[in-house]
Formats: C-alpha cells, structure tokens, sequence
C-alpha cells in the first residue's frame, strides 16, 4: 500500500481469532413479496437506521457505517450512497440469514465488516492480520473471507461487490451465533443462495431459488465433465480448493450452492424440514456427529463426520441421496437455463 492511500489497518486494533473461515430485528424481520415473472424476492418493508461517519476523529480517510447489527469500515470514499446501501443490504440479509436459521436469538453487539476501496488495501489487511494464512486467502482473485465473525472483502463492482457482502455475511452470522460447526460445503452453499441481490429503490431483495452464476457455472462444470462426486464434495472447504483449476473452483461452489438449493427446495420441499432441523440443531451445538468434530465450532475438523451427520437428518444413505442430487443437477444446469433463455 502506498503511503497516500488510506491506513485502515493501523487505525483498527483487531484482534487475531483462532477460528477462521473462508469466502430483535424489527422491520428486518417482516418480509414482502415482489413478483419478477416465476421468481419470489424477499426483503425487508422499511429502511434500515444507518449513520456513516469518520472512523477515527479528523479522518476522513475511512468511513465507519453503523446500523443495528451491524459496523463497516470502509476506504470507499467517492461513492456515498453505496455505504448506506451496503447497511441496507447487511441488514436486509440478516432478516434472511434468520429464516433458514429462526432459532437463533441475536446478540446485542453488532458485528464487523471491512470493505475496501482496492484490493492492494485489502492484501495489506490481509497479509497484517491472517499472519501464515495470509497466502491461502491471498489466492482470492474476486471475493472476501470471514475470520471468526467478521469477514474482509474489497470493491468490484456495486452488483459484485453486494453478492460478496450478503455471500460473507452468512459465514458472519454462523461464526457469531451457532454453537456447532456446519459442513464446510453446506456453510458454502447456504452463503451463495444469498448472492443474488436485486433493489427495490434503496431496499434490497433476495431469492434463495435464483443465481444466475452458479447456473452457468454448474452447467460449464457438468459440461467438461468435473463434478465432484458427492462424497468427495461433503469433506471439502474451500481453502482446499481456492488453488484448483477455475473449473473445479467453479464446480465446487457451484456444485455447494445446487445442494444447499436440493435441501431447500429439490423433490417439493422433501428435505426442507430436514436440512431446518440440522442448522437448529448446529446453532444450538447439538448436532449430530459420531465423530464429535460438528459439535463445537473450535474443534479440530474432521470430514468423516460429515457423511453420518447427512444421512441421520435427510433419512438416507449417501448413494441414495446423490441419485436425487444428481437429478437437480441436471434440472437446473440444462433444464432451468434453457427455460430462462427461451422467455429473455
């Protein structure tokens, strides 16, 4: 970083967490509907409270926005209105983090996002305070991470940089709230169904059932023959695939968004109440896990939980499972994208 560009990093004393992750809520909680053709949006009715102001006194050079749940540092200087609509946008998301997770009772701190104008700001962060991690994360070409419950991303583009911020908000809000560890997969794949942000004037809108994104990627995946087979994917996380070829990083988070979705929504809502039982009970650490490692989020990771953990809560073995997943696959990497185009 040069010396003219801001020094967030020696402004903000944080302190290095051991966990990390990587890439009362008021009117937040009553959601509207809004039609766009077969797609459901939902989102908050009533701006969020939001206040922007210097983060140190007699600095301008970063920008503290301070909304319920929520502080952003931010370098962002020559785009204002976009500090209030990334409040708008964190607060919205977290009204819809909370209908996957409606057991979860809120803290009464806010948690801490810091969004930076560039990315060289952003790697200066980085290498400063993930210490020997600093080289996974710095393999992030377009994106952010979450350590512990405060996650890191830069500007690249108002529409990217949203699906970043709501994409890292959810590993955010299970760092803070949730006893337990969720899969890494399944951490990944929720956090993508919140990627896809529309505005309704300053408010935003989610839908769980779209991402454009991911479709083409699953089909490019599906395509040149690189998805991960389901038993593989279940003990996989990120870091492990962030220095893949793009098609497999692809694949990977493609692949985590269509399962999340299969639980969600696949075979009319089969696994719906299933995959709501599983995050209650990974809020409440009481999950379950032969191995123990799910459990509590500190503990050491172990994949071989994964596998029993899935077929307790779905009812199913994983072959069973996979033949179902499969079949979603297909409907929305060929099926669902050869709809959409017909009707642009």
């Amino acid at each position: 970083m040069s010396q003219n560009e801001p020094m967030m990093l020696k402004m903000l004393k944080l302190k290095r967490w051991i966990a990390v992750g990587v890439a009362g809520c008021m009117a937040l909680a009553a959601c509207s509907d809004q039609q766009s053709g077969s797609a459901q949006w939902n989102g908050p009715t009533v701006l969020a409270s939001v206040t922007v102001e210097d983060a140190a006194p007699n600095n301008e050079a970063v920008k503290v926005v301070r909304s319920q749940h929520y502080e952003i540092y931010s370098t962002i200087q020559d785009r204002p209105d976009m500090l209030n609509r990334l409040a708008q946008l964190m607060e919205g998301a977290f009204g819809m983090y909370r209908t996957l997770a409606p057991t979860v009772t809120p803290t009464n701190h806010p948690m801490r996002c810091y969004m930076f104008n560039t990315r060289v700001q952003w790697m200066d962060f980085t290498r400063l305070h993930t210490g020997l991690d600093s080289s996974v994360y710095l393999k992030i070409s377009r994106g952010g991470y979450t350590i512990h419950d405060w996650y890191v991303a830069y500007y690249i583009g108002e529409t990217s940089t949203y699906s970043v911020a709501a994409h890292e908000g959810w590993h955010q809000f299970v760092a803070r709230h949730f006893r337990g560890r969720l899969p890494p997969f399944l951490e990944e794949g929720l956090a993508c169904m919140f990627e896809d942000v529309q505005w309704d004037n300053d408010l935003p809108r989610f839908n769980l059932s779209l991402n454009p994104d991911r479709e083409t990627s699953l089909r490019r995946a599906s395509d040149a023959n690189a998805l991960f087979p389901l038993s593989e994917l279940v003990t996989l996380h990120a870091g492990q695939v962030v220095g893949k070829s793009g098609i497999r990083i692809e694949a990977f988070y493609s692949q985590c968004w269509a399962f999340a979705r299969y639980l969600w929504e696949g075979e009319n809502g089969k696994y719906r109440p299933a995959l709501q039982k599983l995050l209650a009970d990974a809020a409440a650490g009481t999950i379950y896990d032969p191995t123990g490692s799910l459990r509590l989020a500190y503990l050491g990771w172990n994949p071989a939980g994964v596998r029993p953990m899935l077929e307790h809560y779905l009812g199913a073995d994983l072959p069973t499972i996979e033949a179902g997943y499969r079949q979603f696959i297909h409907k929305v990497a060929y099926d669902d994208v050869m709809e959409q185009f017909q009707m642009r």
